[in-house]
């Protein structure tokens, strides 16, 4: 092949900025498929190569399109490829057949197509690789274009080649430039259909997706239905809306809108969306609708232009549509007519004479709801009382808007959880079962976020006196269930100042390699991160008093022999103290840090052994109440972990993360450095 070098002629817009316009991967990817439909092709060939490598952060190493369509000759090469100033498309050639560079970091074109002037046919080949490009402005970037004629008659064809995409890169790529679950293997397929429903329905083009041709019959059950409806414009033209309905063999289990335009003479989806019949009920399986209409093209909305048809005809509009969708599944349901009249005259239901009223978006939910219990349970039909529980639960979580509970965890229980729920709530009221469940839920989720604060990636940016310290303080359980709900409280500023003095001479000091309490850090800052020490005062059911002193160690400050040197002389000097008060009053001194050195590990361990029924208790004072506690943070989030498995079961804690938790119970401890950080948390 002959090589030689050409530049694309464009203006002076970054690569970047002017290749990857595209909402997502697959959109981007489908104005390829676009491209291909364009150039009139009758095969489309979609290749994806999966991978399970354990260090590949996405299962697609590779992506492949090839067309059967026009191609292009070597001598139209550079208008028609490598010209992309302009929003031209000639024959599937415009400016969206350089999308795959928001997919991958490389783009390979190689396609034949027939020289007129020349009369042969021609290959060429062309490669994109952006990590030559960061900030290289296109018209000045040259590349390399392969070319050779040929002495015999081909068949033209155009294949673009997708490689190291951007999802499998070490930095977390943006969200445009992610994997969109619609390349998985279980998704591909029906995610081809939904956008090409036309050619795959009428064979106008054959999609091959991993060397398996779509057929309609792999997605429509039955015939489809079709229904025309006149619709009259506030100007008095009479408009077709043509209703195509069909019956999708997916287990979607939803309705699906698709308003199909003509674009240029190919039919496309220019918009969808999920549709809520008042008539439709998930055992009726997927239907996809499409509507077509003369009034509705592409540019309504591709620009969202809706209100150019004016505030009332798209209220006209939309209800024409809804009666007409409504009707429909109306005169497939009759099952679910069958249950509403039983459902209305029920003595439990909520909406009876009124007396509860409610929108009529919530009254129809419920309905919805109370018949797929029905189909699963039979609760009417068996007369069940503890639908004058449920009905109400139901009720009361639509109204608050808690719509995916209901769907995900009540319409989920079987037979005997259902029946083990309508035992609990005979032995004890629902609210104390909720206030139950939730206490240890949001326990367990707090040890979970601990766990993140202390040893995740957050916790090198994370200043234990600005943030840890707030969020521990408001937390004392985890340091024995007697501080459950315990107020922040301190009544004696004297002893207060006691203590504090005492903290400096024996706490305040800088870790050292020699004493072997160092920690290396990599973080920013962290070597700044002094340690913390807080108190609390806890009144007992005796009317005696407890003191807890708490010294949390930096991050780069190991408890080793140093720290255990100096937490019981601490203790002692607290022992020895006259003007501390003895009488009805405990100290509980607990030092805590993310590390052991080996030395601290083997002293602690010895030490414990005389207190096998206190765990973390290392020493113990005569002259005075003192108890002495040494510890990890992973050893004291273990154990409250267990203590909460044993008091419900292990309750399945649905996991929120670090991110979440920070935003929503935290946002007045986020500065900027932690907000960084957070976005880099999932």
């Amino acid at each position: 092949m002959t090589s030689t070098t050409k530049k694309i002629t464009t203006n002076t817009r970054v690569i970047k900025d002017l290749l990857t316009k595209y909402r997502d991967t697959f959109q981007a990817f489908r104005e390829l498929i676009n491209n291909s439909l364009q150039a009139e092709s009758k095969n489309i060939l979609i290749d994806i190569e999966y991978v399970n490598e354990i260090s590949t952060k996405s299962p697609i190493k590779k992506i492949t399109i090839e067309d059967d369509g026009m191609g292009v000759p070597y001598e139209e090469f550079d208008k028609r490829i490598l010209e992309i100033g302009t929003t031209a498309k000639v024959r599937g050639q415009g400016i969206g057949r350089f999308s795959s560079l928001q997919i991958g970091e490389i783009m390979s074109i190689e396609t034949v197509g027939f020289d007129d002037q020349k009369n042969l046919y021609s290959r060429t080949k062309f490669v994109v690789n952006t990590t030559d490009l960061d900030d290289a402005q296109l018209e000045q970037t040259a590349f390399n274009v392969d070319y050779e004629y040929l002495n015999k008659k081909c068949n033209p064809y155009y294949k673009v080649v997708i490689e190291q995409l951007y999802h499998n890169k070490q930095i977390k790529p943006a969200k445009r430039n992610r994997i969109h679950e619609n390349f998985l293997s279980q998704n591909i397929y029906q995610a081809i259909f939904e956008h090409y429903p036309f050619e795959i329905f009428h064979s106008t083009t054959n999609f091959i997706v991993n060397r398996k041709q779509l057929k309609r019959e792999d997605f429509v059950l039955d015939k489809p239905s079709k229904k025309n409806v006149e619709y009259i414009d506030k100007k008095g033209k009479t408009n077709n809306l043509h209703f195509y309905f069909y019956n999708i063999n997916s287990q979607l289990n939803k309705v699906k809108v698709f308003f199909q335009t003509d674009n240029a003479g190919l039919k496309t989806v220019a918009h969808e969306y999920t549709y809520s019949s008042d008539w439709y009920t998930p055992d009726l399986g997927t239907w996809f609708i499409y509507i077509e209409s003369s009034m509705l093209n592409t540019d309504l909305f591709r620009n969202l232009d809706l209100e150019s048809l004016g505030e009332a005809e798209i209220t006209n509009l939309k209800n024409k549509i809804k009666e007409t969708i409504n009707d429909f599944f109306k005169a497939k349901n009759k099952r679910f007519e069958k249950f509403l009249n039983s459902l209305e005259k029920d003595r439990y239901y909520p909406y009876q004479n009124n007396e509860h009223p409610a929108s009529a978006t919530q009254e129809i939910l419920f309905k919805k709801v109370a018949y797929l219990l029905e189909d699963e349970h039979r609760l009417i039909q068996k007369d069940d009382k503890i639908r004058n529980f449920l009905y109400p639960l139901l009720d009361k979580a639509i109204e608050n808007g808690d719509i995916e509970y209901v769907f995900k965890k009540v319409l989920k229980l079987s037979d005997e959880s259902l029946e083990k729920f309508h035992n609990l709530l005979e032995k004890t009221d629902l609210e104390d079962v909720v206030h139950f469940a939730s206490v240890v839920a949001d326990k367990t989720e707090f040890l979970e976020f601990l766990s993140e604060l202390t040893y995740g990636e957050i916790s090198k940016n994370l200043k234990e006196r600005s943030q840890l310290h707030k969020i521990i303080e408001n937390e004392l359980w985890i340091f024995g269930e007697n501080y459950n709900g315990t107020p922040k409280l301190w009544s004696d500023k004297k002893i207060g100042n006691i203590l504090n003095e005492l903290r400096k001479k024996y706490h305040i000091y800088e870790p050292t390699k020699e004493d072997d309490n160092l920690i290396e850090l990599d973080g920013d800052g962290l070597n700044d991160i002094t340690d913390l020490f807080f108190y609390n005062e806890k009144i007992t059911d005796s009317d005696s008093k407890e003191i807890m002193v708490v010294e949390l160690k930096s991050p780069k400050c190991a408890i080793s022999k140093k720290e255990l040197s100096q937490i019981d002389e601490y203790a002692f000097t607290i022992e020895q103290y006259s003007a501390l008060p003895n009488d009805k009053v405990k100290y509980k001194l607990v030092l805590i840090s993310s590390k052991l050195t080996k030395y601290a590990k083997s002293q602690v361990k010895t030490r414990r052994l005389l207190y096998p029924d206190n765990p973390f208790l290392y020493d113990k004072k005569v002259d005075k109440n003192i108890e002495v506690y040494v510890m990890e943070w992973a050893e004291l989030i273990e154990q409250n972990k267990r203590k909460l498995s044993y008091l419900a079961n292990k309750l399945n804690i649905k996991d929120k993360s670090v991110k979440s938790k920070f935003e929503e119970e935290y946002a007045e401890l986020v500065d900027e450095k932690i907000s960084a950080q957070l976005r880099l948390v999932k």
